[in-house]
């Protein structure tokens, strides 16, 4: 029997997996990233590589794929990681790299916002519908699928974060990612220590600023999203990354505010095409085995 190696690659963790044949989850693992070096980070990943091997008792040989997922600009078809805002992998060739340890594997590399846009798209058992994943964390991206292939336009499309949003010129990343949202939690509420976990608890406990920061969150990305409605008219539109999944009462939240938008309208009834992500953490790993 063969097996798949895969990672997703953050600048914060580094989970890799283990897949038979079948494509079917044997063992997930997640490390800290480390940071320190091109090299460590690489080395990093051989480590967990070699920690799934060993514990399934299988050999390189028996690897026939291997395939990762990258943050920032890639070029799968070079298997080269251009530049990344997180990891020290700028220019980067990983899939050389990767193939010198495991010569007998089919190596690949994309973007990790379309590895796990891949993942929820096949979850999904499409084909030829028109998905968009969008996910929130430390950033804001998004990825398109068409008729089962990636919008990739010349090489930057689906970078909604860098979107303006207010008349300062702020961006939709600096207004509402994940750091932005912890930034102006300990402003307003004066503490300097607090994260963005301990902010949504206070917000499930009905916390006034806490809720007054959120829906401006639902009110920018809703704007978005009526957008790419709007424009493209997709079957489905996954929201993912750590903020929704852990978070789906704000998926449910962005829907109601979209069905009010679209209330009375010949798009009454659109806002049922939003999701939560069905693989949530994993979708990058479940891409990556199925790419």
């Amino acid at each position: 029997m063969s097996f798949i190696l895969v990672a997703d690659i953050g600048g914060t963790k580094l989970a890799t997996a283990l897949f038979n044949q079948n494509q079917q989850l044997i063992n997930r693992k997640e490390v800290p990233s480390d940071k320190t070096s091109r090299e460590a980070l690489f080395n990093c990943l051989l480590a967990s590589f070699q920690t799934l091997c060993e514990e399934q008792e299988i050999s390189v040989k028996d690897i026939s794929k291997v395939c990762v997922g990258v943050p920032g600009i890639v070029e799968p078809q070079q298997g080269i990681a251009v530049f990344q805002n997180n990891i020290p992998w700028e220019k980067f060739p990983i899939c050389d790299r990767l193939a010198n340890i495991f010569p007998h594997a089919h190596i690949k590399m994309d973007n990790d916002v379309y590895m796990a846009t891949w993942g929820e798209y096949r979850a999904r058992s499409f084909s030829k519908e028109t998905m968009v994943y969008m996910t929130l964390s430390t950033g804001i991206s998004c990825c398109t699928i068409v008729n089962g292939e990636f919008v990739r336009g010349a090489g930057f499309a689906g970078e909604i974060g860098f979107n303006v949003v207010s008349t300062d010129g702020a961006t939709l990343e600096e207004k509402v990612a994940g750091p932005a949202i912890e930034k102006l939690g300990r402003q307003l509420l004066n503490a300097h220590s607090i994260t963005l976990k301990d902010m949504m608890i206070l917000y499930y406990q009905g916390n006034a600023i806490i809720s007054k920061i959120i829906e401006q969150l639902v009110q920018q990305i809703s704007k978005q999203l009526e957008q790419i409605i709007l424009l493209l008219d997709p079957h489905c539109i996954v929201l993912g990354g750590g903020f929704f999944n852990h978070h789906p009462i704000i998926v449910e939240r962005i829907q109601e505010e979209l069905k009010d938008r679209f209330e009375n309208t010949i798009f009454a009834g659109k806002e049922r095409a939003i999701e939560g992500s069905i693989n949530r953490g994993d979708a990058g790993l479940y891409g990556a085995a199925l790419k």
